[in-house]
Order: structure tokens, then C-alpha cells, then sequence
């Protein structure tokens, strides 16, 4: 492994995935290969037929490529699951949050329009306020001295930025954001990529600001990239070699620079950090308020017209990256395949052994499954009891029924010393997030508990008891795994977030034969003969 990621960076794609790639294929053969491409600002456009040569394997994308979440509410449809596969080598990122890549690089993101400014909330286009604190809480989890992130990633420019005394910008005032430059100033990222309409701009690095006057922080450079193959031809792509923050010398990370410019940003947004604390009022309507506190989204506000029921979705079983016989499936996961149901490995394994059940066909949630899918599931899971017992191991089974397309059975190996702490570490993060958790009686039913297509929160617990919880807005996604990667259980924080443990395409395989190799003599879809009930 290089000491230094080799990464690349581009503007608004817009469609152009020809132009890109191309481009992209021309910098390898010259400079030789890079490890990333990040796509800042929106990857679809009008037209995207030229997607589908890539989706066909006509055309190859020649770096492994991350998009961010849209901006642009026509685009929507475009985007499939977080995590997975646009076509291959693209991977969709979501629209927030913070992964580590396999040099160490932390990259964080927060993209999308501010819901204050829009007025309105359209669903992976915009952000809450709460959004800004939810990713500087995950830059800050697990550090005890923080020194900042290598990369953010944003759509809109934070407010302030403009202000550079050596070139002139113009830059629309919607386009600002109090929201991002709170958000940049906490999290101190050394480089800042945001999505350009027109002109390439590189503002001259800023020191960023301590709360302590005598502490130096990291200086952050600030890009601008132009829209891939603009006519204009202003810079849209950029070239970096990146060391992680967390392998640098903090003599290097602190030395300056001739052309460095003090912070650009509103000195008093450093101080705003109370929950549900406002940060300033910039006359686009943008607050901030902290992502702990009682009534984050505003619960008093009347929502209006249409809004108050928003319109679901409509899904094509066909667009499925979970259904088997979809075209997007990623199939180097599956482990073995069953006659209703079958195993698979996560993006972001917990361990080594940590999989999914998942149905062949399209079903949202254990709870609205027919009888031969859940039968099966049963089986699936008494076949991983046994092998995890051999492993000297317990396991812990839990699916989140909410924000999600397609049922997915997290299947978690845990060591056997903690099993009398499990039930309580779930307890006592349900009361941190003040989620009402109950123990459901003996034997009971999860479709004798929960309506049909109600969103939930349900477990399996070794020790035999099953937990449950009625999901409601701002429900934690990663709260199963929140409670398993906690010390008192597994002990890996840093893996609460599944972006945080990425794998590469190698490690994934290697991982899926292992676990197939070993899962044999317990895989009654192999041995017919095995009684797993």
C-alpha cells in the first residue's frame, strides 16, 4: 500500500459520462493508475444514454468512481440504493456522511440544497440543519484530538468564501450557505470541493480558526470545478495526491504557506455549538440547530398542501440492487442462494462473518412476507446458529424496516461473554435516542405486532428474547449497528457506519469464499439431506 492516495476530482458531470471517462482513461495512461474518482455536484443530466454502454459492458469506467447525493429533484429517479452499484465501478454514496478509504483518507460530504432556502423538503435533494451536526458528530466519533478531515465534499459554497481580496468571484447568493461554512469551520477539512456553474476557481488556502487564540490549526484549500466538457473549457477536473491527516507530521500539517489568507468565515460561527442553538440568520433563511437537541425538524411547523402527505415512491422490482434476478444486483456478494431466500455479504462488514438474508423476489419487510419466505429465513438462521456456535460464537439477527426498498436480515456473530449485556446496551441506546423499545412475550410474531408496511425496528437476541420498536421520523439508520459495535460488544466504532469500513472488490471476494468455504457443511441449500430445523 503507497503512503499517498492518487485521486481525482470533477465538477458537475451533467450527463457527459463519455467525456469523463475518457478523460479519466487518457490522465491513467500518462500519470499512471489513480485509487479514486470523486463526482462533486450532479452526475445525471438531461440525457443519460450514454450510461448505458457502461451498463452493458461495451464501456469500462477505468478508476473506481464515488457519486454524491443529487441536487436536482428530476434527478432522483436515477439514483439507486446508498451503496451500491450505479453501474460497475460507480458507487452511489448517498447525500451525507463520512467513509475512510483504504489509504486512510476520511472524506466527508453534505451535498444537496438547504431546505430552509428551498422552502420546501424534496427527499435526497436537500439538507436539515441537523444534517451539519449528524456529520460533524461522525468526523469527531472515536478522535480524542481531532486535527480535521482530508476532504469535503458540498454543492453549495459556504458563505464567506467569496470574500478572497486576490480574484474576484461571483458567486449567486443562493448558492451560500451559513449552514456549510459552520459545517467547514468545526470540521476543518484540508481540501474543500464544491460544484462550479461556470468558472474553475481556487481560492488561496485559509488558516482555519481554534476557539483557542495560541493553538494553530490546518490550513483547508477551497475548489471550484467547472462542469465536465464545458464549451468554455474552464478547469473541471482535478488531479491530487492525498496523505491521510491521521499518517501526517503535525510540523507538515501546520507549516505555511506564502499565499495563505486568514479564515474567511463569520468568527462567531465557531462559538455556536449548543444544541438546538441558532447560528445565525444570513437573510436566506438558513439556521442551525444541533442534532441532539428535543425538536430537531421543527416539530410545531405545520407542514402545507401536499406536503403533509408526501407521495411514496413508486418501485420497479427490475431497479432492485437487493432482488436477485435484477440486472443491478451485485452478485460477487452472494454467498449461496436458497429456493425463497438467499446470504449474502454487506458493504461494510461489522466482522469477517457478519452477512445478510435477504428474499429472492421483492418483499420490503419480514412482516408483509408470505409463509415460504419467512420458513426459509428461519432456516437460514438455525443454519448460521449452528455454524457461529462453531466458531465459539452468538448471534445477533436485526432488520430495520425503514428507509429501505427491500427486506435485508443483518446477521451478526458476537462473542459469547457478552451475551447478558446485549439486551441492555440496546436499552440504553434506545433511551439515548428516546426510541420506545419493548420485549415482545415468548414465541411472538413480528406480523402479530406491527401493521402491514409500518415502518420498524426488530431483534433477535441470543438469549432467545426479541425487541422491537416502532420507527418514527429521524429514526438512527445505523442504530443496530450503533449498539453491536459499541466497546461492551464487538468494540469497532469506527465500523458504526458501514461507509467507514468500505471493502475493496478484492477483499469482498476473498471474504464471500471464505465464509462459503467454511458455511458449507451447515448449508442445507447444498445438502439436501441436512435437517436445519
Amino acid at each position: 500500500m503507497t503512503d499517498k492516495q492518487k485521486t481525482l476530482v470533477c465538477g458537475d458531470v451533467n450527463g457527459n459520462f463519455n467525456t469523463l471517462f475518457s478523460r479519466v482513461e487518457s490522465i491513467v495512461k500518462k500519470s499512471g493508475p489513480f485509487d479514486i474518482l470523486l463526482c462533486v455536484g450532479n452526475f445525471f443530466g438531461d440525457d443519460n444514454s450514454q450510461l448505458d454502454a457502461y451498463k452493458m459492458g461495451t464501456r469500462k469506467v477505468p478508476v473506481t468512481t464515488y457519486v454524491f447525493g443529487p441536487s436536482d429533484e428530476t434527478h432522483v429517479k436515477y439514483y439507486c440504493e446508498e451503496g451500491s452499484e450505479i453501474v460497475p465501478n460507480v458507487v452511489y454514496m448517498g447525500k451525507r456522511g463520512i467513509f475512510t478509504t483504504s489509504s486512510d483518507v476520511k472524506i466527508a460530504y453534505l451535498t444537496g440544497l438547504s431546505r430552509r432556502e428551498l422552502g420546501k423538503d424534496i427527499p435526497m435533494c436537500s439538507f436539515e440543519p441537523s444534517d451539519c451536526s449528524a456529520v460533524r458528530d461522525s468526523c469527531f466519533r472515536g478522535q480524542s484530538e481531532y486535527r480535521g478531515v482530508d476532504v469535503l465534499i458540498t454543492t453549495l459554497w459556504p458563505a464567506g468564501i467569496e470574500k478572497d481580496d486576490c480574484q474576484k468571484m461571483d458567486v449567486a447568493k443562493d448558492c451560500l450557505s451559513d449552514l456549510i461554512a459552520w459545517l467547514a469551520m468545526h470540521i476543518k477539512p484540508r481540501y474543500h470541493f464544491v460544484p462550479s456553474t461556470d468558472k474553475y476557481y481556487e481560492r488561496q488556502p485559509y488558516r482555519n480558526q481554534s476557539i483557542h487564540q495560541d493553538y494553530r490549526e490546518c490550513a483547508t484549500r477551497f475548489l471550484g470545478l467547472a462542469p465536465v466538457g464545458n464549451k468554455a473549457k474552464e478547469k473541471w477536473i482535478y488531479a491530487c495526491s492525498l496523505q491521510a491527516i491521521s499518517r501526517m507530521r503535525m510540523t507538515d500539517l501546520l507549516q505555511a504557506t506564502t499565499d495563505e489568507t486568514v479564515c474567511p468565515y463569520d468568527v462567531e460561527l465557531m462559538k455556536q455549538h449548543q444544541p438546538g442553538k441558532v447560528v445565525k440568520f444570513s437573510g436566506n433563511g438558513q439556521y442551525f440547530y444541533n442534532l441532539d437537541a428535543a425538536d430537531d425538524d421543527q416539530g410545531k411547523r405545520k407542514r402545507k398542501g401536499g406536503d403533509t402527505e408526501r407521495k411514496r415512491r413508486e418501485f420497479d422490482p427490475d431497479s432492485c440492487w437487493f432482488c436477485l434476478s435484477s440486472p443491478t444486483v451485485e452478485k460477487h456478494l452472494v454467498i449461496c442462494v436458497g429456493a425463497q431466500c438467499y446470504l449474502a455479504l454487506p458493504k461494510g462488514p461489522l466482522t469477517p462473518y457478519h452477512v445478510l438474508i435477504l428474499p429472492i423476489a421483492h418483499h420490503q419487510s419480514l412482516s408483509k412476507a408470505p409463509d415460504e419466505v419467512v420458513n426459509e429465513i428461519k432456516k437460514f438462521k438455525q443454519a448460521l446458529k449452528e455454524f457461529y456456535r462453531s466458531m465459539d460464537k452468538l448471534v445477533v439477527f436485526f432488520e430495520r424496516n425503514y428507509k429501505t426498498s427491500h427486506m435485508q436480515i443483518q446477521c451478526v456473530p458476537v462473542p459469547t461473554a457478552c451475551e447478558s449485556q446485549i439486551l441492555e446496551v440496546f436499552q440504553d441506546e434506545a433511551g439515548i435516542n428516546s426510541i420506545q423499545m419493548e420485549v415482545l412475550p415468548p414465541y411472538a410474531d413480528i406480523a402479530q405486532v406491527v401493521l402491514p408496511g409500518a415502518p420498524y425496528f426488530h431483534a433477535d437476541l441470543p438469549s432467545g428474547e426479541q425487541i422491537f420498536a416502532k420507527t418514527k421520523q429521524h429514526f438512527p439508520l445505523q442504530f443496530g449497528r450503533d449498539v453491536l459495535s459499541s466497546p461492551p460488544i464487538l468494540d469497532c466504532e469506527d465500523k458504526a457506519d458501514w461507509r467507514q469500513c468500505l471493502l475493496s472488490r478484492c477483499d469482498e471476494d476473498a471474504l464471500v469464499a471464505a465464509f462459503r468455504n467454511n458455511f458449507t457443511p451447515y448449508d442445507f441449500t447444498v445438502n439436501d439431506d441436512t435437517d436445519t430445523e
